[in-house]
Formats: C-alpha cells, sequence, structure tokens
C-alpha cells in the first residue's frame, strides 16, 4: 500500500561476519525533508545508508528487517534481496570525497552527459544539455567550460558540485549525502550547503545527509537521529534534539564541539625555520608569494587559509619536499635546499610531516611493526633495536604493543593517524608540520589526537606547523597563527588577538565562514 514516507527503515539489522554492527534501526524519511544521521565513527550510520542504497562492502549483509519506498511499496532492502534500490534513478548519492567517484582520465562533463544517457534514455546532444543544464543548477561558474574540464583541473568544492550534478542527473526522489562537506575548507562549505539545500527544496527530494558535526546539523536538517553502537539513541526536531538533548552521548557531542584551548609553551626565542621572501612558481602561476616567516623552537604555529591558499606548498617548502623558486629558507644553520642531499638527509631527520589521509601515507601490504621498523632500519636501527622502538613508538601514540602485527585497515582512522603520528616520530625530529591531520576525524577524535600531540610535543620538546582551514582547531592548540590567502601572507599575530580582533576582510571571512556561524 502506498505511503506517505519516502522512505521506511523497519527493523533494519546489519552484521559483518558474526559481528552484529547495526541493531534493529526504525526510521521513515518524508518528501522534502532533510533527515541528518549524526555519531562517530563507528556509530552504523554509514554502514546503514550503504544497506538502505544496496552497497555494503563486503562480508556486509542484511540479518533482518527492510527499506521500502513508500510510495510504490517497492521493498529496497532486505535480507533476501539486499540490492533492489534503483541506483541512480529513484536514489543517488554523494560521497566524501568526489575523486573516488570521478574518471580522472574523463571530461566532468561528460560524466555527468553519461549518467543522463543511461537513465533518460536520450541523445549524445539532448544528454550534453541536461549536462550543463545541471552544471549551471549547482552554481558551476560558466558551465559550458566546466563541461570540457578534467577532475584535477578543478578545486575541492568544484568536484563536489561535479559529484551534486551527478547525483542529480536522474532526477531521483531520494539522495544520501555522506559527509560530503568534512574535507571542504569552511567558505566552500558554507556554499555547499547552501547549494544542497536550494536544489532539495527546488526539487522536493527526500535527503538522508550524514555528519559528525552537529553544527552542520543545526544548519541544514529538519530532522536529527542520533547514533551510537549500531543503535539510534535519540531523535526528533533538529531544534529540539540539539538545544535540549535528553540523551548522555548526544549531550557529549554538544560538549565535544567547544574545543578547549591547550595551555600554551612559552617559545624558546630562537628561531628553528626562517622563510624569507620565499616563493613558489609553477609556470605563470604562483602558488607562494615572497613569504617572510620565522618559527621558534618550542612554538606551535597554525597556518590558515582556503584551498588553493598555498598553505601545504609552503610547509612542503620549509621542511624542504619542494624547493623554493626564489627566496631562502633556513632550518636552524642550514640552507634547506633539496639539491643538497647531505644537508637534506640532516634536515628529513630533524623535521617530519604528517598527512590529512594516514591510509594514502601507510603500505596497505605492510604491518605497522614493518612500516615502523621501515623508517628506523632506513635510518641505521639495528633490527632488534627497531623492533622494540617500534612497540614503544605505538605504546607513545595510546595504541599496545601487540597492534604492531596489525594491518592499517585493521584500525579506525583515528587509530591510523596516531600510527602516521608514531611513524613520524620515529625518526625523532624536532619539527613537525601537520598538514590538515585532524581535518577527517569526528570532533572527538579530533580533540583526542590533538591531546595526543601535545602531550608529546611537551615530553619531546617539539616544533609544530599546524596547518588547517578550521579556525577553531588552530586556535585551541597554536599560540601564533599565519593567514595565507592566495599565496600571500595577508595576516599574521597572536592566536587570541587574531580571533578576538581579525584586521582584513579574509580573515573576517574565514570566521564567519565556520560551522558554530550556521547555526
Amino acid at each position: 500500500m502506498p505511503d506517505s514516507a519516502l522512505l521506511n527503515i523497519d527493523r533494519l539489522t546489519i552484521s559483518f561476519g558474526e559481528n552484529e554492527v547495526v541493531h534493529s534501526v526504525d526510521f521513515s524519511l518524508q518528501q522534502g525533508e532533510i533527515l541528518a544521521i549524526v555519531g562517530e565513527s563507528g556509530s552504523g550510520k554509514s554502514v546503514t545508508c550503504s544497506a538502505i542504497a544496496g552497497l555494503l562492502p563486503r562480508g556486509g549483509r542484511i540479518t533482518e528487517g527492510r527499506c521500502t519506498h513508500g510510495p510504490s511499496g517497492e521493498c529496497w532492502a532486505t535480507a533476501e534481496a539486499p540490492a533492489n534500490a534503483p541506483l541512480g534513478k529513484g536514489l543517488s548519492l554523494v560521497f566524501q570525497d568526489p575523486m573516488s567517484s570521478l574518471n580522472p582520465s574523463m571530461r566532468v562533463g561528460w560524466q555527468v552527459a553519461e549518467t543522463a544517457l543511461v537513465h533518460r534514455q536520450c541523445s549524445k546532444s539532448e544528454a550534453r544539455t541536461h549536462a550543463t543544464a545541471l552544471l549551471k543548477e549547482v552554481e558551476l561558474p560558466e558551465p559550458e567550460m566546466a563541461f570540457e574540464k578534467y577532475p584535477h583541473e578543478m578545486s575541492g568544492g568544484q568536484k563536489q558540485r561535479v559529484m551534486i550534478a551527478l547525483a542529480l542527473a536522474a532526477n531521483p526522489e531520494v539522495l544520501i549525502a555522506d559527509e560530503p562537506t568534512t574535507a571542504l575548507d569552511t567558505t566552500v562549505q558554507k556554499s555547499i550547503l547552501a547549494l544542497l539545500k536550494k536544489v532539495q527544496q527546488h526539487r522536493q527530494m527526500g535527503v538522508i545527509f550524514i555528519t559528525h558535526d552537529l553544527d552542520v546539523v543545526h544548519a541544514i536538517a529538519n530532522r536529527v537521529l542520533v547514533m551510537q553502537n549500531g543503535r539510534i539513541v535519540e531523535s526528533g526536531d533538529v531544534n529540539a534534539v540539539l538545544e535540549q538533548p535528553s540523551h548522555p552521548y548526544t549531550q557529549s557531542l554538544l560538549s565535544a564541539r567547544d574545543m578547549e584551548r591547550f595551555q600554551q609553551n612559552t617559545p624558546s626565542g630562537t628561531v628553528l625555520v626562517r622563510a624569507v621572501n620565499a616563493s613558489k612558481w609553477y609556470g605563470d602561476f604562483c602558488a607562494v608569494h615572497d613569504v617572510n616567516l620565522s618559527i621558534d623552537h618550542g612554538e606551535r604555529v597554525g597556518l590558515i587559509g582556503e584551498s588553493g591558499s598555498g598553505k601545504s606548498t609552503l610547509g612542503r617548502m620549509l621542511i624542504g619536499m619542494l624547493p623554493a623558486s626564489s627566496g631562502t629558507i633556513t632550518f636552524g644553520k642550514e640552507a634547506v635546499e633539496p639539491a643538497n642531499r647531505s644537508s637534506m638527509a640532516r634536515i628529513r631527520r630533524r623535521a617530519q610531516l604528517v598527512f590529512q589521509d594516514p591510509y594514502a601515507a601507510l603500505n596497505p601490504k605492510l604491518t605497522v611493526k614493518s612500516a615502523l621498523e621501515e623508517v628506523l632500519l632506513h635510518s641505521g636501527v639495528k633490527a632488534q633495536e627497531a623492533t622494540k622502538r617500534a612497540h614503544s613508538l605505538l605504546e607513545e601514540v595510546g595504541l599496545e604493543a601487540s597492534d604492531a602485527a596489525k594491518y592499517p585497515r585493521e584500525f579506525s582512522g583515528g587509530q591510523r593517524q596516531r600510527i602516521a603520528i608514531a611513524r613520524a616520530l620515529a625518526m625523532e625530529p624536532e619539527f613537525v608540520v601537520l598538514d590538515e591531520s585532524v581535518a577527517a576525524l569526528d570532533v572527538q577524535i579530533q580533540r583526542d589526537v590533538l591531546g595526543l600531540l601535545d602531550r608529546i610535543g611537551r615530553e619531546r620538546g617539539l616544533t609544530y606547523l599546524l596547518i588547517s582551514h578550521d579556525l577553531d582547531v588552530v586556535a585551541s592548540f597554536c599560540n601564533r597563527l599565519v593567514i595565507l590567502e592566495k599565496g600571500r601572507v595577508v595576516e599574521a599575530g597572536e592566536t587570541e588577538e587574531i580571533m578576538q580582533h581579525p584586521s582584513t576582510e579574509y580573515t573576517l571571512e574565514l570566521l564567519g565562514s565556520r560551522p558554530k556561524n550556521l547555526r
């Protein structure tokens, strides 16, 4: 019998092997509604929606319950028929990482047009026209030109707009958006959220929005489900749940949003890293323009800016991973010159980089023990001592020595980031560049990893450069901020001064785009 709800989820239970990970979940999605599902990593939010879409990972199965399409009464997912959802027609998805879905060797316009060809049964010319209209709908500038671009020629926010266009190509009734703004800069995040809301209202779609960010939930959703350990522990109107939460877990998620400032070290006053008029050119494009920056021993400096601001490029220049096109960079008393191998060998022992995605930085075929030993053996540590040091490093970052035998895939995102930190510490560096190292983590795990970095920094006397687009994270951890816009330093100074009295329009815009200001 037809139902007023677009989707009805009834007693949905999901297992991997003998391990039940989602326990008898019930909820519905109405037409024209944005329903947020919120929870930490491992709460079951993404796997629940994967089951609805018929995209459970290998080994996962529905053991009980069903997902039903209300208007038609069709069963989209059950234990007997787990993949009946009409993907790309009745239901579409937008993922966190557009590059996991976009073909890097195909122009983005034709990727959208291809979807239109499949689902609209139209000519190639009509598909192109429809795809261009969709690129315009998702507010890509100059959609005809955007049609001809490859994914690598677009920014992260532009790629996410293409993903939304792809999802809309077959005019779905239900859109599942899985952490679609998590890895984006705050200003880009704000614009993508506004776009999703506009498109949803125009098309009257039902949207399931998966996130760990309660401020984003407040900005976009009508209703919210809070999941913990595979169960819905609280649900209701978004304002009621977030302003008067009744469950302790929801209360803990809300309290985790407010980053407490870590106690700041007193810098030594002795410069460790210095850049003087440092620039980086790629052909006619200047990624970093005449930057002057010094970082003292024991200092924690936050480098802030949007995608394309040059912050990651500058971070790599400071430790010799990229050569400066002009200007000078010194580390201690040595010039940072990548062409000078003996000098760089010494500097790379003293300076390390921790990336945003630890899974990309760790060899999936190596155990954690092998990944850590590889660094230690390369630096001249003997095999027996390398094994002992590997175990000690794991314990230092809050893991167990027994974890050494595991592979990266066996860990959560937060645990993998701890392993990446352990690998960086293996060389006993003085200076660590953290390039968006907590950006993709849940708020609570983010706070835990920052706490770990704070403790290790004090124990080892480390100097940190924290590269981020998240002003709240950087302000909680760093004593000084440097703001980059289009490769130029536009503002620099003490953290509290910049947070409370920004002096440039760009910094004001960054502050105003923070998720807490979207509420």
